[in-house]
């Protein structure tokens, strides 16, 4: 296992190597980079296409199962076996990666540049939030793993599942906060960015992460522990393979029907039970330990709150000329003048956004500024648009987000989409507060009466 994730890594780096200096020779070179990209963003774009990100999981993978291995006792029974069953795995992957779709394929007749990425993803959040995604969901597989195992045999498991579940739900509830910010300033995303964990495939596997959790710390029937590991797994794999197809299309329209705002509400409140379960489960572990947990259960229960919250946001379409002002009416009633204070095109001949400033003030009070700007991307051979994405402007309050999308722009004029979020903030502070918390339970020192039963 340690030799597999070795050359695993060394091919990744080859890979990253060949995008940096643009080797174009390389069809996923040719296919996810070009001369005008920045240098990080070339790196970037290892875990851009399919054959990447193929190779970025199997890293992880192998990653995981060695230190699996490395940490468990030498010689012990939950160490072969876990290290037995993640092997064919990595197998598996390396194998698609290799025969499937080889990311070192070689082109016969090199272009003159590359196609690059999409355009959203020239963003430094994209450069964080991609690789999150893809550690947490291969990392998911360790634990369940190694409850499949543990639970069929007799060596003590449950101090290491729960530390790696831990692991894992932390990595995986920071990946979500990144997909729901990134969203959040997507003009795109501007009415059901809340979906973004789902159409990324992070939702799922958090899910199962955190009944892993709650295997880990109650002690069911061995069939009982033996099905929640599979479903976690298999949650697991779903969300690598909506994340590998590059999302779910339909995340959108099925958002807005009926039956999507079912499930959310279903599985929001299958999540506040799981959490109050597990705060109840916590009670027999060691003092640390259980404060930790009980901090990140208490704060994602008050991010689920703020989360439902923002999905109450009040928005309004408005057009206003440069130098004027117009007025709307936010979520708590409270009136804001809204004035333009220019729009401005910056950028070169390849990239050029249009900026537009907008000084919002309520009851009277200055807020400041927002920008929010239509980035359009221009062919360099024929000088024409190929593309074009809007990014939202937001001004972060205690109480509500002032948000502010661009429809339309002129030289003196634009068509603006203003919306005000309840409580926006309340989920990134309750979301980060979970993220630390759950970590430092994961690497809380074992006391000496944390045992088998703990």
């Amino acid at each position: 296992m340690h030799a597999a994730t070795c050359f695993t890594l060394i091919s990744l780096v080859g890979l990253g190597w060949a995008l940096a200096t643009g080797d174009l020779t390389y069809r996923y070179v040719a296919s996810w980079a070009s001369s005008s990209m920045p240098l990080l963003y070339r790196i970037g774009a290892v875990w851009a296409g399919p054959a990447g990100a193929l190779l970025l999981w199997a890293l992880v993978l192998g990653g995981g199962a060695s230190v699996a291995a490395a940490t468990m006792p030498r010689g012990g029974v939950l160490r072969a076996w876990t290290t037995a069953l993640l092997a064919p795995m990595l197998l598996a992957v390396l194998a698609m990666a290799c025969l499937g779709t080889n990311p070192f394929t070689r082109l016969a007749f090199p272009p003159d540049d590359g196609r690059g990425v999409p355009l959203e993803w020239l963003r430094p959040i994209a450069l964080v939030q991609e690789p999150m995604g893809y550690l947490g969901m291969a990392l998911a597989i360790v634990p369940a793993v190694m409850t499949v195992m543990g639970a069929m045999g007799n060596a003590s498991w449950r101090a290491g599942a729960r530390r790696w579940s831990l692991a894992t739900w932390a990595l995986l509830g920071a990946a979500m906060l990144l997909d729901w910010r990134r969203r959040y300033g997507d003009t795109a995303w501007a009415m059901d960015w809340q979906w973004a964990p789902v159409h990324d495939g992070t939702a799922f596997a958090w899910i199962g992460a955190t009944i892993l959790l709650l295997a880990a710390l109650r002690r069911w029937p061995v069939t009982a522990t033996v099905t929640t590991a599979f479903v976690a797994f298999t949650l697991a794999l779903a969300g690598l393979t909506i994340r590998r197809a590059h999302g779910w299309d339909g995340v959108h329209a099925f958002a807005a029907t009926p039956t999507g705002r079912a499930a959310a509400w279903l599985a929001l409140a299958a999540s506040l039970a799981v959490s109050v379960e597990l705060l109840r489960a916590s009670s027999a572990l060691p003092t640390l330990l259980r404060r930790a947990i009980r901090t990140a259960q208490g704060a994602a229960l008050l991010g689920a709150v703020a989360l439902v919250a923002t999905g109450w946001a009040r928005s309004a379409e408005i057009e206003v000329r440069e130098g004027e002002s117009t007025r709307v009416t936010d979520r708590f009633g409270a009136p804001w003048s809204l004035s333009l204070e220019g729009v401005s095109k910056v950028g070169r001949e390849d990239v050029v956004s249009t900026v537009v400033a907008v000084r919002g003030a309520v009851a009277g009070r200055a807020r400041g500024y927002v920008t929010a700007d239509v980035r359009t991307l221009f062919s360099r051979t024929t000088g024409q648009a190929v593309a074009e994405e809007f990014f939202a402007g937001v001004s972060t309050g205690l109480l509500q987000d002032l948000r502010v999308d661009v429809r339309d722009a002129g030289t003196a004029e634009a068509v603006l989409n203003v919306q005000f979020v309840p409580l926006a903030a309340w989920l990134w502070f309750a979301g980060i507060v979970a993220v630390v918390a759950a970590f430092v339970a994961a690497l809380a020192p074992r006391a000496p009466t944390d045992g088998e039963d703990a």
